[in-house]
């Protein structure tokens, strides 16, 4: 358990990564469409911005992989021992809300920043990609949204719910040794 908490931490900063890597990457879109013709000074700034995205973001997406994989050893571990509630959350079985449930967003969320990491290299090495970059950059911002929907849902888990806690171990044992 000890192992796989230290690789869930590594994970997570790991997806910061990718979430400031998007960011770099819009700021310096931005900066290159505002200040298109006017200074090489602004340009210089958005080509090393969007250098910088293309550095973190992979990274980004190698941390999506292990996240999700630590993901799923640790919901297979406490799935048992949470409240239905925790457990509505973590995966749900109704409609739309199973799309948004933790457990399956994070399934969605790994395979799109990889390939969001796959389509920024594509755009760096073929020019003639340039042009879809406003597309490439509206996709990363709902992944980008949809991130921090899965933070959301990951702090609710853990905080209101006590998943995967000391807390919430001590908790079990003692209704197990009440009875």
């Amino acid at each position: 358990m000890q192992s796989t908490t230290c690789i869930r931490l590594l994970t997570i900063s790991g997806l910061r990564f990718w979430l400031w890597g998007v960011l770099a990457d819009v700021v310096g879109y931005v900066i290159a469409t505002l200040f298109r013709n006017r200074s090489p000074r602004p340009k210089a700034l958005a080509d090393q911005l969007r250098g910088a995205a293309l550095v973190v973001l992979i990274p980004g997406a190698i941390s999506a992989i292990f996240s999700r994989l630590t993901g799923e050893i640790e919901a297979e571990r406490v799935c048992d021992t949470i409240s239905p509630a925790a457990q509505q959350i973590l995966f749900s079985d109704s409609g739309s809300t199973w799309f948004l449930s933790h457990a399956v967003l994070g399934t969605y969320l790994m395979y799109t920043f990889v390939a969001l990491a796959a389509w920024r290299v594509l755009l760096e090495i073929w020019t003639k990609l340039k042009r879809m970059q406003p597309v490439y950059l509206a996709v990363a911002m709902v992944a980008l949204c949809a991130l921090l929907y899965q933070g959301e849902t990951g702090g609710e888990l853990v905080y209101a719910h006590a998943v995967g806690t000391t807390h919430a171990e001590t908790q079990q044992q003692r209704s197990v040794v009440g009875q």
